[in-house]
C-alpha cells in the first residue's frame, strides 16, 4: 500500500479519483454563466455602439426678432430612422427663453443641414441644439 492510501484510510479521507474537469465543474459552470450574461448584456444594450445612432452639431444662430431665433445645425443620423431634436434659445443669463422639439422623418441621407426657428419669451443671445434622439 502506498503512503497516500494509508493516510486516507487512517484519517477518513477519500482519494480524489475525479479528473480536473469534474473537480472544477462548479467553477466552469459559474464562469460560463457569467460570460454568457456579459455577452448578452453587450449585445442587447448596444454598449459598443453598433446600432442606429444620432448626433447634432451646432452651426450657428440668427436673431430674427425680439421674440424669435433661428438655429442652424447639422443632424447626423442612421439612414431610415426618425429623429427628434430639442432646440433651445438662451438669454444673457443662460436661462432658457425658448424651447421646441422638432421631429424629422426618416431619410436616406446620413447628414442633413437643418434650420429651425423657435419663438422666445425674451430676446435671445444664442440658440443651439440641446439633444437629438431616435424615435
Amino acid at each position: 500500500m502506498s503512503t497516500e492510501t494509508n493516510l486516507a484510510d487512517r484519517y477518513g479521507r477519500s482519494r480524489d479519483d475525479r479528473g480536473p474537469i469534474r473537480r472544477n465543474l462548479g467553477v466552469i459552470i459559474v464562469s460560463t454563466v457569467i460570460i454568457v450574461a456579459l455577452v448578452s448584456w453587450v449585445i442587447f444594450t448596444d454598449a459598443l455602439g453598433f446600432g442606429p445612432q444620432t448626433s447634432a452639431r451646432d452651426l450657428g444662430f440668427e436673431d430674427l426678432t425680439e421674440t424669435s431665433v433661428t438655429v442652424e445645425f447639422e443632424l447626423t443620423a442612421t439612414p431610415g430612422h426618425e429623429v427628434a431634436c430639442a432646440v433651445q434659445a438662451l438669454n444673457t443669463s443662460f436661462a432658457i427663453v425658448g424651447w421646441k422639439v422638432f421631429v424629422y422623418p426618416p431619410s436616406q441621407q446620413r447628414i442633413r443641414d437643418i434650420k429651425e426657428t423657435i419663438t422666445t419669451s425674451q430676446p435671445a443671445t444664442t440658440g443651439l441644439v440641446y439633444q437629438c434622439w431616435l424615435t
